[in-house]
């Protein structure tokens, strides 16, 4: 089961971190998804009080939803180990219908790489070549379906010498330590032993003699019975080598699980291999990924809460595949290539829409669950004062109350207080505390919003001074920040931009400098963004007839 990631918005608040948590909670409930909620931006002073109230674990952080190898389907590898005889690795290969084996060593742990390529090559091997390497005597049994008769060491070494001439002409070619192919040639065998041949592979299953068994004991000689006849002995044992003699060990081109697909491209197809292994931290095998693998891939699970606005999301998300959206905000431009499940409720906060979908599935959130919504929809609405704040919001938020075994005025005016302090924070932190972006008509404007009971007339000059940074450096056309005392229920709105025109117009009053209040005015989705659309939809609309 693939994961499925659910996320608020860049700069989350309250409502985009704990809806989030309770729509994941109940996805895995209702409908066993592997859901994990996550977060796309820091957590701020209130959400991170509530979090810590309800004893609730802080969602994980992604800065983006490209998809990673580990998001798609990729093959299961046929690993074989570096001791495995040559025969052994081409036989798997051939059986699993296989182009390329991972050798791997006792612990899984990437080693080597053979193709049947390497495997053919290998066949291509003359007697004399075989002489540099050291061939296991298992490994001869295994591939020549051998039995050892007589065994004194682990391993046949030195040159490989095929008894298939005369006695005197073939002694010529003895040397010491060598390994010797022979049928039942009795005087042969011996000679050897006597000459320094230290393994004897003698073929036809023939028997052994007990001389030649006396003299191989006094000579430290290893035999081994098999069943081919002199030819097919001599052609198959170079497929006893172990795999490890004939693997690609250096330079091997691998890739990790959490590799971007969009990075590794350009790799496949600079190497024009079959195949590429897929290794853990530790080196350790997962897998093989080949080109098909990222022609045609499904990007990541995920469902969108709290928003519906590319600007707003996380970077990535125009290759993921969104499943939901579940939001309370205006319908901005996200576009799906399929139908999803899109649920807008003209309401407070989105946990209420999702309080509303625990009720339609006949099911109640845990205590901690129903806190942390309940905290959400009293931050979102205002503790109730704000003009967004609808019946529903208040009906919901004081069910959750019940369940989560709080009382509503003392819990939020605790977490206001929690949230609205601007102790020790930083300018940017105060401006980034809930920002967001809106694209009206080619016009981006960014609208920030901090709640506080506290007097930031001290601050106001740095602040703008930051705005207009952040305005120059990423081509805003207008940035606001709305200061909002959400006791007295009004909003100084601090400005920078060229359109001041289109702030007067919108909200009906002169503005002297860069700030102005406006009485009863708390909500950026409703009262700040909706005026200042109709002013730019309008001007479009004198410019075009």
């Amino acid at each position: 089961m693939s994961i499925v990631y659910i996320f608020g918005h860049k700069n989350p608040d309250t409502d985009s971190i704990c809806s989030a948590i309770a729509y994941a909670n109940l996805k895995r409930t209702l409908e066993g998804l592997d859901a994990i909620p996550v977060r796309i931006g820091q957590i701020n002073r209130e959400t991170q009080f509530v979090l810590n109230y309800f004893s609730v674990e802080e969602p994980e952080y992604i800065d983006n939803v490209y998809t990673q190898i580990r998001d798609i389907k990729y093959d299961k590898p046929l690993t074989i180990s570096e001791d495995s005889s040559i025969y052994d690795a081409w036989k798997l290969l051939v059986e699993r219908n296989f182009q390329t084996a991972l050798i791997v060593d006792k612990s899984n742990t990437l080693r080597g790489i053979a193709s049947l390529g390497d495997i053919a090559k290998s066949y291509l091997f003359s007697l004399e070549e075989l002489s540099k390497y050291d061939i296991p005597i298992s490994n001869i049994v295994r591939t020549l379906k051998g039995k050892v008769v007589l065994q004194n060491a682990d391993f046949a070494k030195g040159n490989i010498v095929v008894a298939a001439m005369s006695l005197e002409s073939f002694l010529k070619r003895v040397s010491k330590d060598c390994t010797l192919i022979v049928g039942n040639r009795e005087n042969v065998q011996i000679e050897a032993i006597k000459k320094g041949a230290k393994t004897l592979i003698i073929t036809g299953n023939h028997d052994v003699s007990e001389e030649v068994i006396d003299v191989a004991k006094k000579h430290n000689c290893t035999i081994i019975v098999v069943p081919y006849d002199t030819f097919d002995t001599a052609r198959l044992i170079s497929q006893c080598l172990p795999i490890s003699y004939i693997m690609k060990k250096k330079d091997i081109i691998f890739f990790k699980e959490i590799d971007y697909i969009n990075e590794i491209k350009d790799t496949m197809l600079k190497y024009k291999y079959r195949n590429f292994p897929i290794v853990d931290d530790n080196k350790k095998v997962l897998g093989l990924l080949a080109r098909r693998h990222i022609l045609n891939y499904e990007g990541k699970k995920v469902i969108l809460v709290d928003h519906n606005e590319l600007s707003q999301s996380v970077e990535g998300i125009e290759e993921a595949k969104i499943l939901e959206i579940i939001d309370h905000h205006r319908v901005g431009g996200i576009a799906t290539a399929s139908p999803i499940l899109f649920r807008n409720h003209p309401v407070g906060s989105t946990s209420t829409i999702i309080n509303k979908i625990f009720e339609e599935n006949g099911l109640a959130p845990e205590p901690k669950i129903a806190g942390i919504m309940c905290a959400a929809i009293l931050s979102d609405t205002l503790m109730f004062r704000s003009p967004t704040c609808t019946s529903e919001d208040i009906r919901a938020a004081r069910k959750l109350a019940q369940i989560a075994g709080i009382d509503i005025d003392d819990f939020g005016i605790k977490m206001f207080k929690a949230g609205t302090s601007l102790e020790d924070k930083t300018i940017e932190e105060i401006f980034y505390t809930d920002f967001k972006d809106f694209i009206i008509n080619n016009l981006k404007i960014g609208v920030g919003q901090v709640n506080t009971l506290a007097d930031t007339k001290e601050l106001d000059a740095k602040l703008l001074q930051f705005m207009e940074e952040v305005l120059n450096s990423k081509n805003y056309d207008m940035i606001l920040l709305m200061i909002t005392d959400i006791i007295n229920e009004g909003s100084k709105i601090l400005f920078v931009g060229k359109h001041k025109d289109i702030l007067e117009k919108a909200f009906n009053i002169e503005i002297k400098g860069n700030s102005f209040y406006l009485p009863k005015v708390v909500s950026r989705k409703k009262q700040i963004i909706p005026p200042i659309t109709k002013i730019i939809n309008s001007y479009n609309s004198l410019y075009e007839s």
